[in-house]
């Protein structure tokens, strides 16, 4: 398996087991070296005291040897008794020196040994060489003698046995040594173990919440631009990795398509002719504007405004002159009316609509006598025109506050009665509707 296959948070995950996995090799390793000498130790310890123990064992034979020898000898006066007294003398310095080479490992039975190999030298310097030497110069021991060389062997005979479970207790201090070695060895394992799995347990929680939190968040980016709601912001995110470049290229598509449906979106609402706002637009928006100045009360007024004799200026000029007749008339349009209070609308063929909030009756006249006098001075050649030889308008204009149950079908209509009143007075002309 290639490493490059995994992408960036793969190789985070695929990282975090390898050096996890090699931190358990290696604990395993040096727990089973550590293993392997706790059992070492304990043999060469085990095979130390089985030396000392046979060591002690031919002492303690040998010295039984020699009195054996020497109650025979001063029975019978046999001379082949002396034969297992000398080997005795003979063995018991061989085992004594075994003896003191292999006590070294184990210091606490120095003192035992010491004592073991004195009562042994004792007896034999006082009731062993010296008994047989009396007997050869033909004196017999006498019986105080006896007792006191058998009370000697027999504190000989008790240290070798306090001797003996001496190292048996030896043994045991060695064994436990080893068990509790090899356990805590084993607890040790296991504990780095628990810790390594827990440690990639945090890191694999750490790294879900660090990747799955933000997935949740742009699934739910996502919706929402699925509903063209393109106000969510993607979530941040700092790692450079798949999910980072995932993220980014997801706010790159937001902002094309939150740039085009904007773009589209204005191209529904826009009179594609003029730049203006189409009667669409105008019908949505109209009704909140109408909708807010019922509830704060504000000033609510409307211009409609219609081209003089556009029918006999298409007529003469032709459709390509009328529409840029419309487009200049539009232009002219813009440039007095002034956002957000105020916009202005193509209301139908060349008709325009100019929709005010605040503005009261005087400034609402203002404006509209503005752009009269701003299009008669266009100056745009108009030969078929019944009142001038340039371009005019006509405009109708009501102002009121939104009260009662008065609609706003009946404003547009009082605006239009205002601009029918405007074109019977002669045209080119600004009529405010009166209210009753």
């Amino acid at each position: 398996m290639r490493i490059r296959s995994l992408g960036k948070l793969g190789k985070r995950v695929f990282y975090t087991l390898t050096v996890s996995t090699v931190f358990i090799i290696i604990t395993v390793i040096l727990s089973v070296i550590a293993i392997r000498s706790y059992l070492n130790e304990n043999i060469l310890g085990q095979r130390a005291l089985d030396h000392i123990e046979e060591s002690s064992n031919h002492l303690y034979r040998s010295l039984i040897d020699q009195e054996t020898g020497v109650r025979g000898y001063h029975l019978t006066n046999d001379e082949t008794f002396l034969e297992p007294f000398y080997y005795g003398l003979e063995e018991f310095e061989v085992s004594k020196s075994e003896l003191t080479q292999y006590i070294g490992k184990f210091p606490s039975l120095s003192d035992n040994v010491k004592l073991f190999i004195e009562k042994g030298e004792s007896w034999e310097n006082l009731y062993g060489v010296s008994l047989i030497e009396m007997i050869n110069s033909g004196n017999q021991p006498t019986l105080q003698q006896i007792r006191e060389g058998k009370v000697a062997l027999d504190e000989f005979r008790t240290n070798f046995s306090d001797f003996n479970e001496q190292i048996e207790a030896e043994r045991t201090i060695v064994r436990n040594k080893m068990q509790n070695g090899i356990k805590n060895t084993l607890i040790t394992l296991v504990s780095v173990i628990v810790v390594i799995v827990i440690c990639i347990l945090f890191l694999h929680i750490q790294l879900l919440k660090s990747v799955i939190n933000p997935i949740i968040r742009l699934n739910s980016c996502v919706k929402s631009y699925t509903q063209h709601d393109f106000s969510t912001i993607v979530p941040e995110y700092k790692k450079n990795d798949e999910l980072f470049e995932l993220i980014r290229n997801v706010d790159i598509m937001r902002n094309k398509h939150s740039n085009k449906i904007s773009h589209l979106k204005a191209k529904v609402n826009v009179d594609p002719l003029t730049g203006l706002y189409n009667r669409r637009y105008l019908s949505d928006c109209v009704h909140k504007c109408w909708e807010l100045a019922k509830q704060q009360q504000y000033h609510f007024s409307i211009i409609i405004i219609d081209i003089d004799f556009y029918k006999n200026f298409n007529d003469t000029y032709g459709h390509l002159m009328g529409d840029e007749c419309l487009r200049k008339v539009a232009c002219c349009l813009q440039s007095i009316v002034c956002e957000p209070n105020c916009f202005v609308a193509r209301y139908g063929g060349e008709e325009f609509s100019i929709i005010m909030l605040h503005e009261k009756e005087e400034e609402a006249l203002v404006i509209a006598g503005k752009i009269r006098k701003a299009i008669e001075q266009l100056e745009i050649k108009h030969e078929t025109s019944l009142i001038h030889n340039v371009v005019t308008v006509s405009s109708g204009v009501v102002t009121l506050v939104p009260k009662g149950e008065l609609q706003l079908e009946e404003v547009f209509s009082k605006a239009d009665k205002a601009l029918y009143e405007s074109k019977q007075k002669g045209r080119n002309q600004v009529i405010k509707y009166i209210l009753a």
